[in-house]
């Protein structure tokens, strides 16, 4: 037969066990008679420390006034203590990533993959329907182009073309490798300038 513990022993010396758990430590203490004495002793030593508290009274020097005034001397002084020396500053975390920022690296994601589909074998045959580049520069498999569309890049049938509004541009091919279209504007005025070279 398994024993009561003594916190269930000190709470049922008390009185302060709940129902169902003081019904079956009453039943066990009729057939345990360890768990009947230690209940027993549990309930003296609640009976010593109840008549210990009763019988207990302040000291007739205690005065509460003076004691009333120390304690607020005593808060007043924490307070002013506390006011010379402020508390350390909080660091403050590192601030989250908010749901806008995320949404806009999401579409430059977007933006990118949707590029890279876009730039591959099948932009071979819309590359090559260029109406006759006017400036051409050849590095390898590298191919840089300039005509009336504008100017592209194109790389073992894969490639890319910078689009220009006006059918009048200037171009110029560089000696590094650069093909360069300048187009002017006829309404603002405003040049667009679009260079490809290869390094």
């Amino acid at each position: 037969m398994k024993h009561l513990a003594d916190s269930q022993l000190a709470l049922a010396a008390r009185g302060e066990l709940p129902l169902p758990a003081r019904l079956r430590a009453q039943a066990h203490c009729l057939l345990c008679r360890d768990c009947r004495h230690s209940l027993a002793l549990y309930r003296q030593d609640h009976s010593r420390v109840q008549q210990a508290v009763a019988d207990f009274t302040l000291p007739r020097s205690t005065s509460w006034p003076a004691l009333e005034q120390e304690m607020l001397a005593n808060i007043r002084l924490g307070l002013e203590v506390s006011a010379l020396c402020p508390p350390p500053p909080v660091p403050t975390p590192a601030p989250a990533i908010r749901w806008r920022a995320g949404v806009a690296v999401a579409a430059l994601t977007l933006i990118v993959l949707s590029g890279w589909f876009l730039s591959g074998p099948g932009s071979r045959p819309y590359l090559r329907s260029l109406p006759g580049p006017v400036a051409m520069v050849e590095s390898g498999p590298l191919r840089l182009t300039g005509g009336r569309e504008g100017v592209s890049v194109e790389n073992r049938g894969s490639g890319f073309i910078l689009r220009h509004a006006s059918a009048s541009a200037r171009f110029e091919v560089g000696l590094e490798g650069s093909v360069r279209a300048s187009v002017v504007d006829q309404d603002s005025g405003q040049i667009t300038v679009s260079q490809i070279y290869v390094e």
